[in-house]
């Protein structure tokens, strides 16, 4: 091709190319135009995208939100179940009224709290209570929240719900124990002590686990001396002899070893590394505080377990307000209107009415004379003692019998047999009393619920007795307020808002009794105040029932025995009187009051009452029932007499009055416990027995000169480990454990 060939082809070329660049920029237009549309869709599915994750966002939020709300009915649950635990049991209204908390914009449509199986009984294998058993309830919370949107979320929080009741040994004991009983003593249930134990006896047999972290003597405190005849059950049941101790067997695997070998390791000591098993208190709660009053400065630790704040009925011995019987008990002395009446009767005395009184009564109501047969029946302690079936003039006058205690009118009338005018029953009661002047101390009681007795009911059921009985281990005459639960029953059957479980007395008493007047002190032959707390015609219990105080407890005659209901008796110490104590049979006669009349100085006894206290000599005893748990403190041996720093040297020379009593004397006696043929008499106990702390007040020395022990039957109640079945205000400590939560769909 020649050069003008060349030259044709470039322009072609060219026209070619220009003609392909005029074609092409309309193609950029259009690539312009969907680039842009591009970029809008993808900014479109941007925003909603944003937008999207946005309500998804905000539905997250709003779910997020929901279910924990729902988890919050859970816990807040959790905490009322602890209260309500507080008494070692939950009942089913108790779980009824429980209730999720109030969070705004939440609803809880669906809120309910179940009991799941029956209570059982587990071991604490951990914490502050390993070692112990508790009460165990499973319970299930199911909570369902939702906010007004309709967002919904719902949880099973499962639960366990464990009481740990101090009543759950056969024994306890915070310090060292000591068992060396005389007469034959057979124990059921586990037996703990915190401090060391002493077993030394030729015939004790104990059924199950002894455990201390301490350790094991198979010899006396006080002094050395050991008996063979201590048996300890086996895991089959065998009766095994204990015949090694921590002292013959100091070494750890040397102690294991035999005691597996002999006893199946149902001997422990530090040796099996055994845990000093902690009081279930709350923290910072000494033992002693379980019987002290109510107090202004107790917090809520001390009134969760306090007996006295746990008390529905509290009774207040003022001994520093002296005043007479009269006032105390029947108002302030004779009256004449009727303490109590019953239908349409309107009456009243125109004299003051008591024993003995000639008293002209009048009818209010009735237009006597003008209607026919109005009848009047005057009874008194039940005996009719006149009666008038047509009463002409509304005012009639007798004379009531000198010892009469109770008065009763009752008067009916009709008019002609038309219809019945008038029926009623008037009662004028203590008439025994409203003329007494002698002291008493006031004496009051409160309630939060349930109803007050009056004051001569509550001087029947609850009475004083200045000097009512000599106490030979104290050697001391106790002033006594005595419950009388057969009198109790009587006006408790008036109907339900008089039943009482956990009754607490208060002793108010002045730091000395120099400012009592001399006929006060005339009672008081010893020159002390000694106050305690007596229960007494208690065979058969109303109710449930718990019976506690700072002071010395004594129970009289059986308690009880029939129709066994829960029950624990708690005090500085507790004596127990067989069925043959008569009160006229240790005290003085009357002839040595009537001596020592004006005689009495406080803080120094009148001196016939000394020769008189000298010569008293223990009475004989009958077989006695006893089931209650008992708290109480006890009186413990000084120390051991294999410690080179105790005063005790292992001669019997430091026995009497040294040797604190021991388990076999912590329910402690005051009588020959033999019968007027000479047999020996068994008290028979069942219940639980705790001594966390030494009594403070009941501070007599054993010496086994005041009494002669009893054959003892003495077992751990087993009904304690049903909590339905445990004394009211058993102190525990309640605890609750979330076992496992899961979202509900």
């Amino acid at each position: 091709m020649g050069p003008k060939g060349i030259l044709a082809t470039l322009d072609t070329w060219r026209v070619t190319f220009r003609s392909r660049l005029e074609d092409r920029s309309g193609l950029a237009l259009i690539a312009t135009l969907l680039v842009v549309a591009l970029v809008a869709v993808l900014t479109t599915v941007a925003i909603t995208g944003a937008m999207s994750a946005m309500r998804s966002s905000g539905s997250d939020y709003q779910d997020t939100r929901v279910f924990y709300a729902a988890e919050a009915g859970g816990e807040a649950t959790l905490a009322q179940l602890k209260i309500a635990l507080a008494d070692g049991y939950l009942s089913d209204d108790e779980l009824t009224n429980m209730h999720p908390p109030s969070l705004q914009a939440i609803s809880f449509d669906s809120f309910t709290v179940q009991r799941t199986g029956e209570a059982t009984v587990e071991t604490v294998t951990d914490g502050p209570y390993a070692g112990l058993y508790a009460l165990t309830q499973n319970v299930d919370i199911y909570s369902r929240a939702a906010n007004s949107k309709g967002d919904m979320a719902a949880v099973i929080l499962r639960t366990k719900a464990q009481a740990i009741p101090i009543f759950q040994f056969g024994v306890f004991f915070e310090q060292d124990l000591e068992a060396t009983n005389g007469p034959p003593m057979e124990f059921v249930g586990r037996v703990h002590s915190n401090g060391n134990v002493y077993l030394s006896s030729n015939n004790a047999w104990y059924r199950d686990l002894i455990t201390t972290p301490n350790k094991i003597f198979h010899d006396r405190k006080d002094f050395h001396l050991v008996y063979n005849g201590v048996f300890v059950n086996d895991a089959a049941g065998n009766e095994v002899p204990l015949d090694f101790d921590s002292r013959t067997h100091a070494g750890a695997e040397a102690f294991k070893a035999e005691s597996c070998a002999k006893f199946d390791c149902r001997v422990m000591t530090d040796a099996f590394e055994v845990d000093s098993l902690r009081l279930p208190l709350p923290d910072g709660v000494p033992p002693y505080e379980l019987i002290l009053p109510r107090q202004s400065d107790d917090g809520d630790a001390e009134q969760s377990v306090k007996f006295a704040w746990n008390s529905d009925l509290y009774i207040t011995v003022d001994l520093t307000d002296i005043r007479t019987k009269q006032d105390v008990c029947a108002g302030g002395g004779p009256k004449k209107d009727p303490d109590e009446i019953t239908g349409d009767l309107q009456i009243t005395a125109l004299q003051k009415v008591f024993a003995g009184a000639k008293v002209e009564f009048k009818i209010l109501n009735v237009p006597c004379g003008e209607i026919d047969d109005v009848a009047v029946q005057v009874i008194a302690d039940g005996n009719t003692i006149w009666t008038e079936s047509d009463l002409e003039n509304c005012i009639f006058d007798i004379t009531i019998p000198s010892n009469a205690i109770d008065l009763k009118i009752v008067v009916t009338g009709d008019d002609d047999g038309v219809g019945t005018l008038i029926n009623g029953t008037a009662y004028w009661y203590g008439l025994q009393v409203v003329n007494d002047l002698s002291p008493w101390p006031m004496t009051t009681i409160t309630r939060v619920d349930g109803e007050i007795p009056n004051s001569y009911d509550m001087c029947n059921m609850f009475w004083w007795d200045w000097s009512s009985f000599y106490d030979g281990r104290e050697k001391e005459l106790k002033d006594v307020l005595n419950i009388d639960i057969a009198q109790f029953i009587t006006w408790a059957a008036g109907g339900s808002s008089r039943t009482a479980e956990l009754i607490y007395v208060e002793y108010i008493v002045p730091a000395n009794i120099g400012g009592y007047s001399q006929e006060t002190l005339n009672l008081m032959l010893d020159g002390t105040l000694d106050p305690a707390l007596r229960i007494l015609n208690a065979a058969t219990l109303p109710n449930p029932m718990t019976f506690a105080t700072e002071w010395p407890l004594y129970v009289k005659g059986d308690y009880n025995r029939y129709n066994k209901q829960p029950s624990s008796l708690a005090g500085d110490g507790l004596d127990i009187l067989s069925n043959a104590w008569v009160d006229i049979q240790n005290k003085p006669p009357a002839n040595v009051f009537n001596t020592c009349k004006n005689q009495v100085v406080a803080g120094s006894p009148c001196g016939s009452y000394s020769s008189w206290a000298a010569g008293w000599t223990k009475k004989n005893s009958l077989e006695t029932w006893v089931n209650a748990a008992i708290l109480a403190g006890h009186w413990p041996t000084p120390c051991d007499h294999e410690e080179s720093s105790c005063a005790a040297d292992g001669s019997s020379a430091y026995y009497t009055d040294w040797y604190g009593g021991g388990l076999e004397n912590f329910p402690r006696f005051l009588e020959h416990w033999y019968n007027s043929s000479g047999v020996r008499q068994t008290l028979h106990y069942r219940g639980s027995l705790v001594s966390p702390f030494t009594s403070q007040k009941t501070t007599g020395t054993w010496n086994g000169t005041y009494y002669t022990p009893p054959q003892r039957d003495w077992s751990f109640d087993t009904d304690f480990r049903d909590p339905r079945l445990l004394p009211p205000g058993t102190p525990n400590v309640g605890y609750v454990i979330r076992t496992a939560m899961r979202e509900a769909y």
